[in-house]
């Protein structure tokens, strides 16, 4: 056992018991709750709800504050994987604080001497640039301190978190603005506010003891530019890291349109204050926190490109109907509606690429990684706030609803895309993909179906995967665990000529059997699949025993075997709860283990395909080796 996998087992297996995980998580909270509390109060800086370009104001906003990210990200990354990513954090909440503090002043300054809208854009580059090293020190720390199956749950809880701690901020900052409009209170408050969160964040980050951590001492790096080269080199080679900053750079230019017209459509549509204004940003929040607390629950379980191309699709069908609802004033509940499920989609796109790129990327090059996925996402973001504001365009809020026509338009295309580039090379059909997608998400949430250890089966030539059989949804569970290989199995009659699960199986290819009566026609169709190189799923016991019986092995997989040259990997599959009836399994709780042995060597009975005794020997041996997988009582 390495290292880091003996680190990895002292972690508590509960994440509310992993006292840094809490520590992060709550300063991560605490923080964000300031992320809106000085938003408003800049918009209101500059007019807010007087102007007829309110949408430049708030573009100009983001835009100040991510660009730093697209040009220092690669440097901050370096500096993640060089210094220490604990105290990294706690200076810039520091400074952060020290900013805030400060814009009541810095601003009226800096528009006193005409610098106009962009008085509020140098002091939000200044914390945008102290995000840019907080953020990869963040994304790189967090799988130091939680297992590798609990990265989904974890950057979920963590922006669930961080959702509603902006929907707290949105609120009480536009309270806040609202009440300074009517005289009872000054807007330094709002950036009062704001220096506090930072403060406290700073304060339990503090607490946070790496020495409880899996974190492995990094050798120190040489240099600045070659870690830095290093890095892009990695995305760059990597394609399933670099395809996930592709998708994480979508989604943060759609929204950073979104975002902007937030507080257009309140004025434009509803007519409403800077309250209103918080509680629409809110909306968008709550969508958030909605979309990571349903990955909380079942993103562990579902497929990576269910997860992706769902998101990315349905965010984009949600954005085409806040615009419909903007072009024919569906109202303020539709409206609210569509920013809730927006946001929910771009949670569930948000949590599944952090925790994949984290899983995927070794700490001692996660942090040059995350600031190569901040460069190009965020740049996403200033490009698109930037193709708003800078041009100063007359009048900007009337064309809201082509903004938002073309972000949706751009997510669905984009989702297009991403399917066609998952479907390159791929083995199944694109009904079958999206059939043992789904099939997938069911069976590992509803049955918690994993596998142990690594998956035998040759991804080419003929195969025989044989399995001891316990209940119906076995052949699922081996379908759900060896995701590269069409595997075929061997079904009773009555089973294939079902209406659903027939369809399902004529699609995979399955053979029907008459197990009373086994025609020729029966063994010609295996031979002639596992001959054409296909992968054939068998339980060689020929039925589900009840729990106390122990029925020996049928002859029949030993003869196709042995005629074919197949290779025969044992299958054994523990955990599931013994029904009579096949249907009632599915629906019956489960915690499914699935674990494949290596090939079973049949060379003593080559020759001997004809041969009953050998047939029988050879069908016990493979019995034995099933049995021989099944985990220790």
């Amino acid at each position: 056992m390495t290292n880091a996998s003996r680190s990895q087992t002292r972690l508590p297996t509960l994440l509310v018991l992993n006292a840094n995980f809490v520590l992060l998580w709550a300063a991560f909270g605490v923080s964000a709750i300031g992320d809106h509390l000085s938003e408003l109060a800049l918009i209101k800086e500059r007019g807010g709800f007087e102007r007829d370009d309110i949408t430049r104001v708030q573009a100009l906003i983001s835009f100040g504050f991510f660009l730093p990210f697209v040009l220092l990200a690669p440097i901050a990354g370096w500096w993640a994987d060089r210094f220490s990513r604990k105290w990294t954090m706690i200076a810039t909440d520091l400074l952060r604080a020290a900013v805030m503090i400060s814009l009541s002043v810095t601003v009226p300054f800096l528009a006193a001497r005409g610098f106009g809208d962009y008085s509020i854009v140098l002091p939000l580059a200044l914390t945008g640039a102290l995000a840019a090293f907080f953020s990869p020190c963040r994304q790189a720390m967090l799988p130091t301190l939680v297992r590798d199956d609990q990265l989904v749950r974890a950057n979920a809880l963590i922006s669930a978190l961080g959702t509603i701690a902006a929907i707290v901020s949105a609120v009480i900052g536009g309270k806040l603005v609202q009440l300074a409009v009517q005289g009872k209170l000054e807007l330094v408050w709002n950036y009062r506010l704001d220096a506090l969160t930072f403060l406290v964040s700073a304060a339990l980050i503090a607490f946070i003891h790496l020495r409880r951590s899996r974190a492995v001492p990094r050798a120190p790096l040489k240099g600045v530019w070659a870690p830095v080269a290093q890095g892009f080199r990695y995305v760059r080679t990597h394609r399933s890291v670099w395809q996930m900053i592709l998708i994480g750079t979508v989604f943060w230019a759609a929204a950073g349109v979104v975002i902007s017209v937030v507080p257009a459509m309140v004025k434009v549509v509803f007519g409403g204050t800077y309250t209103d204004a918080g509680l629409y940003r809110g909306l968008l929040g709550i969508g958030l926190a909605i979309g990571a607390a349903f990955m909380t629950v079942v993103g562990p379980a579902m497929p990576l490109q269910l997860a992706v191309l769902g998101s990315l699709a349905g965010a984009g069908c949600w954005i085409l109907a806040l615009d419909a609802a903007y072009v024919f004033d569906f109202g303020r509940v539709f409206s609210g509606l569509c920013l809730v499920m927006v946001g929910a989609h771009g949670a569930g796109l948000l949590v599944t690429v952090m925790a994949t790129i984290q899983r995927l990327v070794p700490d001692s090059r996660r942090g040059r990684v995350f600031g190569v996925s901040d460069m190009f996402t965020m740049g996403a973001m200033v490009l698109a706030t930037g193709a708003i504001a800078l041009p100063n365009i007359p009048n900007l809020d009337s064309y809201v609803p082509l903004l938002l026509a073309a972000t949706g338009v751009g997510l669905l295309v984009s989702s297009w895309l991403a399917w066609r580039e998952y479907r390159r090379g791929d083995y199944a059909s694109a009904a079958l993909r999206v059939v043992l997608h789904l099939a997938t998400f069911y069976i590992r949430f509803w049955c918690r179906v994993k596998r142990v250890g690594p998956c035998t089966v040759p991804r080419s030539g003929p195969v025989i995967v044989a399995s001891n059989h316990t209940a119906g949804l076995d052949p699922i569970s081996i379908l759900a665990t060896c995701q590269y290989r069409v595997i075929s199995f061997l079904v009773e009659r009555r089973f294939y000529d079902l209406p659903v699960l027939g369809w399902f199986q004529r699609l995979i290819d399955c053979v029907p059997i008459d197990r009373e009566k086994p025609g020729k026609s029966t063994f010609a169709a295996v031979l002639r699949l596992l001959k054409s190189g296909g992968c054939l799923g068998v339980f060689p016991q020929g039925a589900i025993p009840k729990p106390e019986e122990n029925l020996s092995g049928k002859a029949g997989i030993a003869m196709f075997a042995l005629r074919s040259g197949a290779t025969v990997i044992p299958c054994y599959i523990s955990g599931t709860r013994y029904s009579k009836s096949i249907l009632r399994s599915f629906f019956i709780r489960h915690t499914v283990r699935v674990k494949y042995g290596k090939p079973i060597d049949l060379s003593e009975f080559r020759g001997q395909k004809r041969d009953k005794d050998a047939l029988a020997r050879a069908a016990d041996l493979i019995m034995r080796e099933i049995k021989n997988l099944a985990p220790a009582e």
